[in-house]
């Protein structure tokens, strides 16, 4: 009988989900190493595949400058407020947010291998448990959905307006959870916007280090698992605290999409409203003016009118789309000889879609293009739902923005003596490769920058940036990519400006998106190194050291 393969992502699972607290990279690969060789089994590069099974993990997550741990445990002992109002006790429902949804689902929506599983049970202080139906997903409700048992044991408590209810987590594996209520006359306010300011400017370096590349459901999670909900009293809700004054200039500054921090834009938002609710927007943006065209008008209802010719009889198509308007509960069947002009007018309309499915990104650019309008329309689709971002769609993305690889010329023969330094570069995730490198000390930042890439034999497709100090993102010793927004441009500045002296430790970050961390020293300088060529390796450890990560499948041997 053939021996089992052995499963790394398990065995990486495993080693996070019994570490106590948080744990580095390398004792996670040193925990794995340990159970496959009780297994028999070995991987040929064992760190990437580790790495590659937290990347794609929704159980494990990264706590920067602490290291891995295991979702589920960290959120264990969270408290968050949820603050009541009159809609709240007369409507008797409950509105949760994306932090609250975090703590309920802390592996995002849906059944996963790894993680927690089922619905919650919440304990009322002093009342029943009570057990919670399906938890909304995110951008499409936000009402948690509670027993009568809940708001019985609510009014007897004497809510009011104002007064808040705390959530808490006992034991999110065992989907153990509890509500205390809290009224607002025995409520510390001071203590609470205090613990407000501790959240926000957590908040706010959680964007910043992520150079605005996030998303708020991204910013829950972290937020959640970072530790700062286990403090008494629990802070104010995150959304009176995220307002249009904190994330306006977040949004300038990165040049993102206002709809990813909590902003709108008035065509997305008009887009997607009409998209969830079929309501038309009636204000200074006229949608229908993005459908407007030659040809037939067919009319779809109350949601707006399609101008174009479609290739069809027009009679028989608005007869087939007033009747599927009169029931939209049947779907419009795959073989309906009307579905592909019905999903193009729909579609235009921003209305979901009358197959009941999602549409599909690549046949919406086949439709109605790549403009960068339309693609921003397509992601906002994508985030509620409405679309799925199918791989021939993801390959018309990358060949629209793919870049060629930039071309690292080498640099020129010097004929006469130079000051130069030579610099240990260190991969800052795992300290096996590093390349010494000898520069001149008239050359610069941006120069260092193509012999590091050189060195690694790297693409030079990405923005890069240097720090002088010991923290990555610290724009008071940053040294960036010409033309980008700092004060030091790398292409400006040389080596010998500043002075380095031996033992000095700076920092170089390349790929914002990837965040590759290298450590640099300077080991030895040279006050008059012979002719030649500068920069150049003088030494190097590791070999070949991956770029972009693929993945290596488990049970590889």
């Amino acid at each position: 009988m053939a021996k089992p393969k052995t499963s790394f992502t398990e065995l990486t699972h495993q080693v996070v989900r019994e570490a106590v607290g948080l744990i580095s990279l390398d004792a996670i690969v040193e925990g794995v190493r340990i159970l496959a060789e009780g297994a028999g089994a070995t991987s040929k590069n064992l760190k990437q595949t580790v790495r590659n099974a937290i990347k794609d993990s929704t159980a494990i997550i990264f706590i920067a400058e602490r290291g891995y741990g295991w979702k589920s445990h960290l959120i264990n002992g969270a408290v968050q407020r949820i603050v009541l109002d009159e809609v709240d006790l007369a409507e008797r429902e409950l509105l949760i947010d994306d932090f609250q949804r975090d703590l309920f689902q802390p592996n995002g929506p849906g059944h996963y291998k790894y993680g927690v599983q089922g619905l919650p049970k919440i304990e009322l202080a002093d009342g029943p448990s009570i057990e919670v139906g399906s938890i909304p997903r995110a951008f499409e409700d936000d009402i948690l959905s509670l027993p009568d048992d809940f708001w019985v044991w609510l009014e007897a408590q004497g809510a009011q307006p104002g007064d808040s209810l705390l959530l808490s987590v006992i034991d999110a594996d065992a989907r153990r959870y509890r509500f205390s209520y809290e009224p607002l006359a025995t409520c510390d306010t001071q203590a609470v916007a205090e613990r407000g300011v501790q959240l926000l400017n957590a908040a706010l370096k959680f964007v910043h280090v992520r150079q605005g590349q996030t998303i708020i459901p991204e910013m829950a999670s972290y937020l959640n698992a970072s530790g700062i909900f286990h403090q008494i009293p629990a802070p104010p809700p995150f959304e009176q605290l995220w307002t249009p004054e904190v994330w306006g200039p977040i949004i300038e500054h990165y040049d993102v999409s206002p709809y990813n921090l909590g902003g709108y834009d008035p065509l997305g938002e008009a887009l997607i409203n009409q998209m969830i609710t079929g309501e038309t927007y009636d204000q200074e943006v006229d949608t229908n003016s993005v459908v407007a065209g030659e040809g037939p008008i067919i009319s779809v209802g109350e949601y707006g009118t399609y101008q174009g010719d479609l290739g069809v009889d027009v009679t028989q198509l608005q007869a087939r789309i007033n009747a599927f308007l009169e029931n939209t509960e049947f779907p419009i069947p795959d073989d309906d000889p009307f579905l592909p002009a019905i999903m193009q007018i729909f579609a235009a309309l921003a209305l979901p879609s009358p197959t009941g499915q999602p549409y599909q990104a690549s046949e919406l650019v086949r439709i109605f293009g790549d403009s960068d309008e339309i693609l921003d329309w397509i992601e906002h689709g994508a985030e509620l739902g409405m679309v799925n971002l199918d791989t021939a769609y993801t390959a018309i993305v990358e060949e629209l923005f793919a870049a060629p690889p930039m071309v690292i010329s080498a640099p020129a023969e010097r004929t006469t003596p130079s000051r130069t330094l030579v610099l240990r570069v260190t991969y800052r995730y795992d300290s096996e490769y590093w390349r010494e490198i000898e520069i001149a000390d008239d050359q610069s930042f941006h120069d260092l920058h193509l012999a590091i890439q050189r060195a690694f034999d790297w693409d030079n497709d990405h923005l890069y940036a240097f720090y002088m100090g010991k923290r990555p993102y610290d724009s008071r010793t940053e040294i960036g990519a010409p033309m980008s927004d700092c004060d030091q441009e790398a292409d400006q500045v040389t080596l010998g400006d500043l002075n380095l002296r031996t033992n000095k430790k700076f920092l170089y970050l390349f790929d914002f998106g990837d965040n590759h961390l290298f450590d640099i020293q300077v080991k030895k300088i040279n006050p008059k190194a012979p002719p030649g060529t500068y920069p150049r390796i003088v030494a190097e450890h590791g070999g070949a050291l991956a770029q972009y990560s693929y993945a290596e499948g488990d049970g590889d041997e």
